[in-house]
């Protein structure tokens, strides 16, 4: 299978909104009060938001496609040390998110594997993420090399207690 990647521009922000917020809504609906994600969508996937990011020079966002269909996005944080890590040759991977009809097919892991080597060949040597303590991402992210860093717990107030605690992840490249 082959995966390509389109930097988003101000002409495909819209793309890169509807499946953000249609891939999140399929796999993280349970995690809100009332299945209502309203909080994170407005932070996340609004046009204006989605502009202001590819305007920062340090956020990188992408469409991901399988062939010429759009299946996922994918967001970069460049130069984000995560403690005890202060180098600035760390990366974040804010999002990486895959529509339900699509996972279990491979393209997470060759999405990773990108964002691995793009990584590489910046010069930078720490990946990190943050993903949920239950369910199948954290097992997607361990079998795929990371090691868990600490614990923390999302910010929302909307978000169901026993759904809060989170892992951050991180693998070295």
């Amino acid at each position: 299978m082959e995966i390509k990647f389109e930097a988003v521009s101000n002409e495909t922000c819209q793309l890169y909104c509807n499946l953000g917020i249609k891939a999140y809504k399929e796999h993280y609906l349970h995690l809100w009060k009332n299945n209502d994600p309203t909080p994170y969508i407005e932070e996340s996937f609004t046009i204006e938001v989605v502009r202001l990011e590819l305007k920062d020079k340090s956020a990188l966002l992408w469409l991901i496609y399988q062939g010429n269909k759009a299946v996922g996005i994918l967001k970069l944080i460049k130069d984000a040390p995560i403690a005890p890590h202060i180098s600035k040759a760390t990366v974040f991977l804010e999002k990486i998110y895959i529509l339900n009809k699509y996972s279990g097919t491979g393209i997470g892991s060759l999405a990773l594997s990108w964002v691995e080597k793009y990584c590489l060949n910046s010069n930078k040597h720490l990946l990190w993420l943050e993903t949920m303590q239950k369910g199948p991402a954290l097992n997607f992210y361990l079998k795929n090399g990371y090691e868990i860093l600490k614990e923390k717990q999302l910010k929302y107030e909307q978000v169901l207690e026993k759904q809060k605690p989170m892992y951050v992840l991180m693998k070295k490249v």
